[in-house]
């Protein structure tokens, strides 16, 4: 996979699609356990959770080229090194909801199995939100303040 797209790093290009495909896989995966909706939201569901499942992969395995060719130390490193864990983390956590809603689109109308089904979408949708955010929030504390530098208007 190359590391860059234009001399621009692929991580940062690449997230922006996790950031934005994730919440969206969450926003479906709570609609689909609204049963007038269900229907509706079964497939854009399944596409959108893989979708979300293959840039957060690419954002991984580029974050990792991404670490090495920056070869931080100090605080900023320890930021990423954190940053990394927890992305691989949303990873496994955002693949598994792939499959869920995968297997959620097929078998929509089997009664208890599609509220089981619909249960763990919830709770996967709220799960993979807060990952989400945490992974963001270390990412953007490396890139943005990853000493003790002050950035308020104080």
């Amino acid at each position: 996979m190359p590391d860059t797209v234009n001399g621009l790093p692929l991580h940062p290009l690449t997230v922006h699609a996790a950031v934005v495909l994730i919440p969206l896989a969450s926003l479906l995966g709570i609609v689909y356990a609204v049963p007038p909706l269900r229907n509706w939201a079964r497939w854009p569901l399944a596409l959108v959770a893989v979708a979300a499942a293959g840039a957060t992969f690419v954002s991984v395995q580029a974050g990792e080229a991404f670490e090495e060719a920056l070869g931080l130390e100090g605080p900023a490193q320890e930021l990423i090194e954190r940053h990394e864990e927890l992305g691989k983390q949303l990873l496994l956590m955002v693949a598994g909801y792939a499959v869920v809603a995968v297997a959620a689109a097929l078998l929509a109308g089997r009664g208890a199995l599609t509220v089981v089904l619909s249960v763990v979408l919830v709770v996967g949708a709220v799960a993979i939100g807060v990952q989400s955010y945490r992974v963001g929030e270390l990412g953007s504390q490396a890139v943005w303040n990853p000493g003790d530098a002050d950035y308020s208007a104080d």
